[in-house]
């Protein structure tokens, strides 16, 4: 008798409970989650990434556009956007010259060798497409 007491709570006892299935099916997707979110699915970042170095080269580009109305000329280097002896001082925002996304500086030159009768200014993303003022 004990025997069949013994047989029924295990047959009640077999398998999991919904709950359980439940808290493992959670549990399995906020890991999922967590690791495609540091995989950087579909490239995301670094399509955000070239966006802000083409934003950032547009806003200096118009910091030295300024410069030149301001002073008949292109600065020699972006550091020349900071001279505060010069006409139109600050040039930029945040009174420093801003690096790229990858936190490299901006290669420019004046007069550039695209832009022959103004300035190149560009970048480097870490795969090695250019991003530049002449393109």
């Amino acid at each position: 008798m004990k025997e069949k007491q013994n047989n029924k709570h295990l047959a009640k006892r077999s398998g999991f409970t919904l709950i359980e299935v439940i808290l493992v099916v959670v549990i399995l997707g906020i890991i999922a989650g967590v690791t495609m979110k540091g995989l950087n699915i579909g490239g995301k970042k670094e399509m955000a990434d070239v966006m802000d170095a083409k934003s950032t080269i547009a806003g200096i580009s118009m910091a030295i556009d300024a410069y030149e109305v301001m002073n008949g000329t292109y600065p020699s280097s972006l550091d020349g956007l900071l001279d505060s002896s010069k006409a139109g001082f600050p040039f930029l925002k945040k009174n420093s010259v801003p690096l790229d996304p990858w936190g490299k500086p901006f290669t420019y030159s004046s007069p550039g060798s695209h832009n022959t009768h103004g300035y190149d200014i560009s970048c480097t993303t870490p795969k090695g497409e250019s991003i530049n003022n002449w393109e």
